[in-house]
């Protein structure tokens, strides 16, 4: 699937209080909602959902910062093979507070499932990127 459609549907989706309530956990969900920046929570799953359906290993490395390096928490994104360039469909999270992402203390990893997680499975149907 095209990555700049993933990218549409997925920022629509988040904009949506039954999305948010499904995908994300309870403090995210408070925190999403206090912070009034509605791709806070998402990071785990919206790169899950990209990395499953525009080429998984073959295209992207899943990349994350751990809240034991990062005082503001865990922060997952994607990193193109080929070009290295960083995708992070959720960092307005940060940015939108003037906040620099420490890129440099990610280290790369793996998703948790062979396929979709049960969060990123719930954002890419919710969001109409895959059915049931």
């Amino acid at each position: 699937m095209e990555l700049n459609e993933i990218i549409l549907k997925l920022e629509e989706a988040f904009k949506r209080d039954d999305v948010k309530k499904a995908v994300l956990a309870p403090k995210w969900y408070e925190r999403n909602i206090d912070n009034k920046i509605d791709s806070m929570g998402f990071c785990y799953a919206a790169s899950e959902v990209i990395f499953r359906l525009n080429g998984g290993k073959e295209t992207w490395k899943k990349v994350s910062i751990s809240e034991k390096k990062w005082d503001l928490g865990g922060h997952c994104y994607l990193e193109n093979i080929e070009t290295g360039e960083i995708l992070d469909i959720t960092n307005q999270q940060y940015t939108s507070k003037d906040i620099e992402i420490p890129y440099d203390k990610a280290v790369y990893g793996i998703f948790q499932t062979k396929d979709f997680g049960n969060d990123a499975r719930k954002l890419a149907e919710m969001s109409g990127l895959i059915e049931l």
